[in-house]
Protein backbone atom coordinates (compact mmCIF):
# COMPACT_ATOMS: atom_id res chain seq x y z
CA UNK A 1 0.00 0.00 0.00
CA UNK A 2 1.50 3.53 -0.90
CA UNK A 3 2.23 6.22 1.40
CA UNK A 4 -0.53 8.28 -0.46
CA UNK A 5 -3.21 5.56 -0.15
CA UNK A 6 -2.53 5.05 3.57
CA UNK A 7 -2.43 8.68 4.46
CA UNK A 8 -5.67 9.03 3.12
CA UNK A 9 -7.39 5.72 4.42
CA UNK A 10 -6.02 6.13 8.07
CA UNK A 11 -5.53 9.80 8.32
CA UNK A 12 -7.44 11.73 6.06
CA UNK A 13 -10.57 9.40 6.81
CA UNK A 14 -10.68 9.34 10.16
CA UNK A 15 -10.18 13.14 10.95
CA UNK A 16 -13.35 13.44 8.07
CA UNK A 17 -15.75 11.17 10.49
CA UNK A 18 -14.59 13.21 13.61
CA UNK A 19 -15.51 16.38 11.77
CA UNK A 20 -19.49 14.88 10.34
CA UNK A 21 -19.86 12.87 14.22
CA UNK A 22 -19.74 16.65 15.23
CA UNK A 23 -21.78 18.19 12.89
CA UNK A 24 -24.47 15.40 13.00
CA UNK A 25 -24.48 15.51 16.95
CA UNK A 26 -24.80 19.30 16.61
CA UNK A 27 -27.48 19.55 14.35
CA UNK A 28 -29.35 16.45 15.81
CA UNK A 29 -29.48 17.94 19.21
CA UNK A 30 -30.83 21.34 17.81
CA UNK A 31 -33.50 19.12 15.91
CA UNK A 32 -34.99 16.93 18.48
CA UNK A 33 -34.69 20.30 21.02
CA UNK A 34 -37.20 21.83 17.98
CA UNK A 35 -38.82 18.55 17.37
CA UNK A 36 -39.91 18.27 21.65
CA UNK A 37 -40.79 22.05 21.83
CA UNK A 38 -43.00 21.80 18.47
CA UNK A 39 -46.97 21.74 18.82
CA UNK A 40 -47.47 19.75 15.86
CA UNK A 41 -48.04 16.36 15.91
CA UNK A 42 -48.17 15.61 12.55
CA UNK A 43 -44.30 14.15 12.24
CA UNK A 44 -42.79 11.09 12.44
CA UNK A 45 -38.99 11.26 13.56
CA UNK A 46 -36.79 8.55 14.86
CA UNK A 47 -36.34 7.91 18.34
CA UNK A 48 -33.23 10.15 19.80
CA UNK A 49 -31.54 6.85 20.86
CA UNK A 50 -30.01 6.42 17.90
CA UNK A 51 -28.86 10.58 18.27
CA UNK A 52 -27.40 9.53 21.45
CA UNK A 53 -25.88 5.92 20.85
CA UNK A 54 -24.24 7.19 17.50
CA UNK A 55 -22.81 10.21 19.15
CA UNK A 56 -21.21 8.00 22.03
CA UNK A 57 -20.03 4.93 20.09
CA UNK A 58 -18.84 7.00 17.33
CA UNK A 59 -17.06 8.96 19.49
CA UNK A 60 -15.39 6.26 21.39
CA UNK A 61 -14.53 3.99 18.45
CA UNK A 62 -13.31 7.04 16.23
CA UNK A 63 -10.26 7.69 19.31
CA UNK A 64 -8.28 4.55 18.96
CA UNK A 65 -8.79 5.33 14.75
CA UNK A 66 -7.63 8.62 14.50
CA UNK A 67 -4.73 8.39 16.95
CA UNK A 68 -3.06 5.13 15.81
CA UNK A 69 -3.71 6.26 12.10
CA UNK A 70 -3.76 2.36 10.94
CA UNK A 71 -0.36 1.45 12.18
CA UNK A 72 1.09 -1.43 12.39
CA UNK A 73 -0.06 -1.48 15.95
CA UNK A 74 -3.38 -3.17 14.57
CA UNK A 75 -4.03 -6.57 14.26
CA UNK A 76 -4.66 -7.18 10.39
CA UNK A 77 -8.69 -5.92 9.56
CA UNK A 78 -9.50 -5.02 13.09
CA UNK A 79 -8.99 -1.37 12.40
CA UNK A 80 -11.42 -2.04 8.70
CA UNK A 81 -13.92 -3.58 11.86
CA UNK A 82 -13.78 -0.52 13.99
CA UNK A 83 -14.28 1.91 10.52
CA UNK A 84 -17.36 -0.41 9.84
CA UNK A 85 -18.88 0.45 13.27
CA UNK A 86 -18.11 4.15 13.01
CA UNK A 87 -20.10 4.12 9.64
CA UNK A 88 -22.95 2.33 11.29
CA UNK A 89 -22.67 5.07 14.48
CA UNK A 90 -22.70 7.96 11.53
CA UNK A 91 -25.18 6.28 9.74
CA UNK A 92 -27.21 6.10 13.01
CA UNK A 93 -27.16 9.85 13.55
CA UNK A 94 -28.10 10.33 9.84
CA UNK A 95 -31.08 8.92 9.97
CA UNK A 96 -32.27 10.52 13.54
CA UNK A 97 -31.62 13.75 11.32
CA UNK A 98 -33.06 12.96 8.07
CA UNK A 99 -35.93 10.18 8.26
CA UNK A 100 -38.46 11.86 8.93
CA UNK A 101 -42.56 12.16 7.57
CA UNK A 102 -44.42 15.39 7.61
CA UNK A 103 -47.77 15.22 6.81
CA UNK A 104 -51.03 17.16 6.46
CA UNK A 105 -54.82 16.43 5.14
CA UNK A 106 -53.87 16.30 1.32
CA UNK A 107 -50.61 14.80 1.28
CA UNK A 108 -47.23 14.06 3.18
CA UNK A 109 -43.80 14.58 2.52
CA UNK A 110 -40.96 11.95 3.28
CA UNK A 111 -37.43 12.43 3.62
CA UNK A 112 -34.69 9.73 3.46
CA UNK A 113 -31.35 9.01 5.13
CA UNK A 114 -29.59 11.53 2.95
CA UNK A 115 -32.16 13.95 3.51
CA UNK A 116 -34.00 13.52 -0.30
CA UNK A 117 -37.52 14.48 0.23
CA UNK A 118 -40.29 13.35 -1.76
CA UNK A 119 -44.16 14.55 -1.75
CA UNK A 120 -47.24 12.05 -1.84
CA UNK A 121 -50.99 12.37 -2.15
CA UNK A 122 -52.46 9.28 -0.18
CA UNK A 123 -54.09 7.93 -2.97
CA UNK A 124 -50.45 7.23 -4.41
CA UNK A 125 -50.00 4.31 -1.51
CA UNK A 126 -50.23 0.87 -3.09
CA UNK A 127 -49.58 -1.07 -0.39
CA UNK A 128 -48.46 -1.84 3.43
CA UNK A 129 -46.21 -4.16 4.76
CA UNK A 130 -44.68 -5.10 8.53
CA UNK A 131 -40.86 -6.19 8.17
CA UNK A 132 -39.11 -6.57 11.16
CA UNK A 133 -41.67 -4.62 13.55
CA UNK A 134 -40.88 -1.75 11.08
CA UNK A 135 -43.80 -0.58 8.81
CA UNK A 136 -43.54 -0.23 5.21
CA UNK A 137 -45.75 2.06 3.08
CA UNK A 138 -45.06 1.84 -0.93
CA UNK A 139 -46.07 4.38 -3.41
CA UNK A 140 -45.34 2.62 -6.71
CA UNK A 141 -41.73 1.64 -6.75
CA UNK A 142 -40.60 3.98 -3.85
CA UNK A 143 -40.82 2.27 0.01
CA UNK A 144 -41.37 4.65 3.29
CA UNK A 145 -39.97 2.65 6.18
CA UNK A 146 -41.63 3.82 9.57
CA UNK A 147 -39.07 2.24 12.19
CA UNK A 148 -40.54 0.77 15.10
CA UNK A 149 -38.39 3.03 17.28
CA UNK A 150 -39.71 6.24 15.55
CA UNK A 151 -42.66 8.73 17.32
CA UNK A 152 -45.92 9.35 15.50
CA UNK A 153 -45.06 6.08 13.44
CA UNK A 154 -48.89 4.57 14.43
CA UNK A 155 -50.91 7.75 14.41
CA UNK A 156 -49.28 8.44 10.60
CA UNK A 157 -50.39 5.13 9.43
CA UNK A 158 -53.82 5.34 10.83
CA UNK A 159 -54.38 8.97 9.32
CA UNK A 160 -52.95 7.59 6.18
CA UNK A 161 -55.38 4.44 6.10
CA UNK A 162 -58.58 6.85 6.62
CA UNK A 163 -57.42 9.20 3.81
CA UNK A 164 -57.00 6.12 1.35
CA UNK A 165 -60.20 5.03 2.40
CA UNK A 166 -61.76 7.91 1.37
CA UNK A 167 -60.14 7.66 -1.92
CA UNK A 168 -60.48 4.23 -2.93
CA UNK A 169 -63.12 2.82 -0.72
CA UNK A 170 -61.17 0.29 0.76
CA UNK A 171 -58.27 0.32 3.37
CA UNK A 172 -54.32 0.29 2.16
CA UNK A 173 -53.61 -3.08 0.86
CA UNK A 174 -51.83 -4.90 3.04
CA UNK A 175 -47.90 -7.00 1.77
CA UNK A 176 -47.26 -9.98 4.05
CA UNK A 177 -43.50 -9.73 5.05
CA UNK A 178 -42.00 -12.74 3.23
CA UNK A 179 -39.09 -13.59 5.79
CA UNK A 180 -39.20 -13.21 9.61
CA UNK A 181 -36.04 -14.55 11.28
CA UNK A 182 -38.10 -15.27 14.72
CA UNK A 183 -40.76 -17.06 12.91
CA UNK A 184 -42.98 -14.71 13.27
CA UNK A 185 -42.31 -15.03 17.59
CA UNK A 186 -41.40 -11.20 18.35
CA UNK A 187 -43.09 -8.24 17.47
CA UNK A 188 -39.99 -6.62 16.24
CA UNK A 189 -37.87 -9.60 15.20
CA UNK A 190 -35.26 -8.17 12.75
CA UNK A 191 -34.56 -5.66 15.49
CA UNK A 192 -32.73 -8.53 17.89
CA UNK A 193 -31.99 -10.05 15.01
CA UNK A 194 -29.41 -7.54 14.23
CA UNK A 195 -28.83 -6.67 18.19
CA UNK A 196 -27.86 -9.76 18.52
CA UNK A 197 -25.84 -10.27 14.99
CA UNK A 198 -24.52 -7.41 16.33
CA UNK A 199 -22.91 -8.20 19.41
CA UNK A 200 -21.99 -12.00 18.39
CA UNK A 201 -19.73 -9.83 16.12
CA UNK A 202 -18.07 -7.77 18.40
CA UNK A 203 -17.69 -11.04 20.88
CA UNK A 204 -16.28 -13.33 18.29
CA UNK A 205 -13.53 -10.10 17.58
CA UNK A 206 -12.92 -10.19 21.27
CA UNK A 207 -12.24 -13.55 20.59
CA UNK A 208 -10.01 -13.39 17.34
CA UNK A 209 -7.97 -10.25 18.66
CA UNK A 210 -6.37 -12.14 21.45
CA UNK A 211 -5.91 -15.29 18.98
CA UNK A 212 -3.87 -12.77 17.15
CA UNK A 213 -1.94 -10.95 20.22
CA UNK A 214 -0.62 -14.71 21.43
CA UNK A 215 0.20 -16.05 18.48
CA UNK A 216 4.10 -17.38 19.04
CA UNK A 217 6.39 -14.69 18.66
CA UNK A 218 8.24 -13.28 15.43
CA UNK A 219 10.92 -11.33 14.43
CA UNK A 220 8.19 -9.28 12.45
CA UNK A 221 9.04 -5.84 11.56
CA UNK A 222 6.40 -2.85 10.90
CA UNK A 223 6.81 -2.14 7.36
CA UNK A 224 7.34 1.55 7.81
CA UNK A 225 10.16 0.76 10.00
CA UNK A 226 13.56 2.55 9.79
CA UNK A 227 17.31 2.40 10.94
CA UNK A 228 19.10 5.14 12.48
CA UNK A 229 22.37 5.94 14.50
CA UNK A 230 21.94 7.93 17.16
CA UNK A 231 23.27 8.04 20.60
CA UNK A 232 21.14 8.90 24.04
CA UNK A 233 21.82 11.88 26.54
CA UNK A 234 19.23 11.23 29.20
CA UNK A 235 16.43 9.22 30.10
CA UNK A 236 13.16 8.20 32.17
CA UNK A 237 11.32 5.23 33.12
CA UNK A 238 6.99 5.37 33.68
CA UNK A 239 4.47 2.52 34.35
CA UNK A 240 2.52 3.04 31.29
CA UNK A 241 2.66 -0.47 29.06
CA UNK A 242 3.75 -2.20 31.45
CA UNK A 243 6.90 -0.03 31.94
CA UNK A 244 8.74 2.09 29.72
CA UNK A 245 12.07 3.69 29.11
CA UNK A 246 12.07 7.08 27.65
CA UNK A 247 15.16 7.75 25.83
CA UNK A 248 16.09 10.83 24.38
CA UNK A 249 18.58 12.00 21.73
CA UNK A 250 20.31 15.17 20.96
CA UNK A 251 19.82 14.95 17.27
CA UNK A 252 16.13 14.30 17.67
CA UNK A 253 12.67 16.23 18.77
CA UNK A 254 10.78 13.02 19.82
CA UNK A 255 12.42 10.46 22.58
CA UNK A 256 12.46 6.69 21.81
CA UNK A 257 10.63 4.68 23.88
CA UNK A 258 11.11 0.83 24.95
CA UNK A 259 8.02 -0.31 26.13
CA UNK A 260 6.74 -3.52 27.52
CA UNK A 261 9.45 -3.90 29.86
CA UNK A 262 8.12 -6.08 32.31
CA UNK A 263 8.04 -8.57 29.76
CA UNK A 264 11.02 -9.05 28.39
CA UNK A 265 13.17 -12.44 28.42
CA UNK A 266 16.27 -11.29 28.26
CA UNK A 267 18.56 -8.58 30.86
CA UNK A 268 17.94 -5.24 29.23
CA UNK A 269 20.78 -2.90 29.50
CA UNK A 270 21.63 -0.41 32.23
CA UNK A 271 19.75 3.06 31.70
CA UNK A 272 23.06 5.08 32.74
CA UNK A 273 25.09 2.67 30.23
CA UNK A 274 22.99 3.52 27.31
CA UNK A 275 23.10 7.41 28.07
CA UNK A 276 26.90 7.34 28.45
CA UNK A 277 27.60 8.96 25.07
CA UNK A 278 27.92 5.93 22.62
CA UNK A 279 26.02 5.34 19.06
CA UNK A 280 23.65 2.94 18.88
CA UNK A 281 22.10 1.31 15.43
CA UNK A 282 18.39 1.70 16.30
CA UNK A 283 15.50 -0.03 14.07
CA UNK A 284 12.59 2.10 15.11
CA UNK A 285 8.43 3.19 13.72
CA UNK A 286 7.92 6.96 13.98
CA UNK A 287 4.63 7.59 15.43
CA UNK A 288 3.09 11.21 16.10
CA UNK A 289 4.88 11.98 19.67
CA UNK A 290 7.66 9.42 19.60
CA UNK A 291 9.70 6.40 18.02
CA UNK A 292 8.93 3.00 19.30
CA UNK A 293 12.36 0.79 19.13
CA UNK A 294 12.47 -2.68 18.04
CA UNK A 295 16.21 -3.49 17.85
CA UNK A 296 18.82 -1.79 19.07
CA UNK A 297 22.73 -2.10 18.65
CA UNK A 298 26.13 -1.26 19.40
CA UNK A 299 28.04 1.11 16.34
CA UNK A 300 30.49 -2.13 16.35
CA UNK A 301 27.19 -4.54 15.42
CA UNK A 302 26.59 -5.94 18.91
CA UNK A 303 23.50 -6.52 19.24
CA UNK A 304 21.39 -5.34 22.44
CA UNK A 305 17.93 -6.19 21.60
CA UNK A 306 16.38 -7.33 18.70
CA UNK A 307 12.83 -7.49 16.86
CA UNK A 308 11.47 -11.08 18.09
CA UNK A 309 12.87 -10.01 22.23
CA UNK A 310 10.68 -6.42 21.43
CA UNK A 311 7.82 -8.94 19.97
CA UNK A 312 8.18 -11.74 22.48
CA UNK A 313 8.22 -8.88 25.46
CA UNK A 314 4.67 -7.34 24.37
CA UNK A 315 3.31 -11.09 23.99
CA UNK A 316 3.78 -11.73 27.48
CA UNK A 317 2.46 -8.60 29.02
CA UNK A 318 -0.98 -9.40 26.94
CA UNK A 319 -1.49 -12.87 28.39
CA UNK A 320 -3.86 -11.76 31.34
CA UNK A 321 -5.93 -9.26 29.53
CA UNK A 322 -6.09 -11.68 26.45
CA UNK A 323 -7.50 -14.49 28.60
CA UNK A 324 -10.01 -11.84 29.41
CA UNK A 325 -11.08 -11.40 26.29
CA UNK A 326 -11.16 -15.06 25.76
CA UNK A 327 -13.68 -15.73 28.50
CA UNK A 328 -15.94 -12.71 28.19
CA UNK A 329 -16.15 -12.69 24.51
CA UNK A 330 -16.58 -16.93 24.19
CA UNK A 331 -19.40 -16.07 27.35
CA UNK A 332 -21.04 -13.21 25.16
CA UNK A 333 -20.89 -15.08 21.88
CA UNK A 334 -22.92 -18.17 23.28
CA UNK A 335 -25.46 -15.70 25.34
CA UNK A 336 -25.82 -13.80 21.32
CA UNK A 337 -26.09 -17.42 19.70
CA UNK A 338 -28.89 -18.33 22.44
CA UNK A 339 -30.66 -15.35 21.84
CA UNK A 340 -31.48 -15.61 18.24
CA UNK A 341 -32.10 -19.26 19.12
CA UNK A 342 -34.86 -18.52 21.66
CA UNK A 343 -36.37 -15.88 19.38
CA UNK A 344 -36.76 -18.85 16.32
CA UNK A 345 -38.32 -21.85 18.89
CA UNK A 346 -38.92 -20.45 22.47
CA UNK A 347 -41.27 -23.90 23.02
CA UNK A 348 -37.89 -25.68 23.58
CA UNK A 349 -36.81 -23.03 26.50
CA UNK A 350 -38.45 -22.90 29.83
CA UNK A 351 -40.00 -19.82 31.12
CA UNK A 352 -37.07 -18.45 32.88
CA UNK A 353 -34.53 -18.94 30.11
CA UNK A 354 -36.47 -17.07 27.13
CA UNK A 355 -36.74 -14.49 30.07
CA UNK A 356 -32.91 -14.17 30.09
CA UNK A 357 -33.05 -12.83 26.34
CA UNK A 358 -36.36 -11.16 25.96
CA UNK A 359 -39.11 -9.24 28.22
CA UNK A 360 -42.92 -10.35 28.15
CA UNK A 361 -43.59 -7.58 26.08
CA UNK A 362 -41.11 -8.80 23.53
CA UNK A 363 -43.15 -11.47 22.53
CA UNK A 364 -46.32 -11.37 19.85
CA UNK A 365 -48.47 -13.68 22.16
CA UNK A 366 -47.63 -14.48 26.22
CA UNK A 367 -50.31 -17.63 25.33
CA UNK A 368 -48.07 -18.62 21.97
CA UNK A 369 -50.73 -17.95 19.99
CA UNK A 370 -47.81 -16.15 17.35
CA UNK A 371 -49.41 -13.60 15.43
CA UNK A 372 -47.45 -10.64 12.50
CA UNK A 373 -47.96 -7.81 15.18
CA UNK A 374 -48.92 -5.51 12.22
CA UNK A 375 -51.98 -8.04 11.45
CA UNK A 376 -52.66 -8.04 15.06
CA UNK A 377 -52.84 -4.29 15.33
CA UNK A 378 -54.76 -3.92 11.87
CA UNK A 379 -57.54 -6.41 12.97
CA UNK A 380 -57.97 -4.74 15.95
CA UNK A 381 -58.42 -1.68 14.92
CA UNK A 382 -61.13 -2.50 11.83
CA UNK A 383 -62.89 -4.86 13.98
CA UNK A 384 -63.41 -1.54 16.36
CA UNK A 385 -64.33 0.51 12.87
CA UNK A 386 -67.10 -2.59 11.98
CA UNK A 387 -68.64 -2.19 15.50
CA UNK A 388 -68.74 1.65 15.07
CA UNK A 389 -70.62 0.77 11.37
CA UNK A 390 -72.86 -1.27 13.45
Amino acid sequence: MSDEVKFVLFTVIPIIQDVLIIILFARGTILHRKRKASKSDRIVSLSPILLWVGAIGGSLLSVPGTLSRGTNQWPDGVWYIFEAFILACIAMMLAYCNETVTYEESKFEASNLLGIKHTYDYGEITGIASKGGDTILYCGRRRIRLDTMSSGGDKFVAYADKAYFRQHKKYIPVRMSRKDPMNGNLDTPWLYFFIYLLGFACFVTMIVFPGYTLRPADSKLPADAMEIRTSFSSYERTKKEQGTLILHAVDYEKPFTLSWLSGYEITLPDPETLCSGEEYVLTIEEGKSKYWIYSMSTGNGQEIINAYDRNTAYRNTQIAPCIGLLIFGTLGSVFCIFGILVGRHPERYPGWFRGLFYKGSAWTSPTGNYLNAYTKRRGKKRHHTKNKKK
